[in-house]
């Protein structure tokens, strides 16, 4: 009976985690999104995600999800020149 009540507290020790990284997995789905603006203060200790641009033409949004120093998960978004120079979306003839 004892081995089973280690068990027990282990598991729900770990849960939390569990469910941490797999907020992550989302993205930081459930996080609030802050805006950033230009002189912002950012701790960014680690980045956990990013959002992909290189097939972006233009300013394109980009959200990013980070760790700060603290150990606490934040996600901000911010403007940014896409990875293309060309518009990839629309065929060009050649004639």
């Amino acid at each position: 009976m004892k081995m089973a009540s280690v068990v027990s507290a282990v598991i729900s020790s770990l849960a939390p985690s569990v469910f941490a990284q797999d907020g992550l997995q989302n993205h930081g789905a459930g996080l609030p999104v802050v805006e950033y603006h230009y002189g912002m203060d950012i701790d960014v200790q680690k980045v956990l995600h990013r959002t992909d641009t290189s097939d972006k033409t233009g300013v394109v949004p980009v959200t990013l999800v980070y760790e700060d120093s603290q150990g606490e998960v934040h996600k901000i978004r911010f403007l940014e020149w896409g990875g293309t120079t060309t518009d990839t979306s629309t065929p060009t003839s050649i004639g």
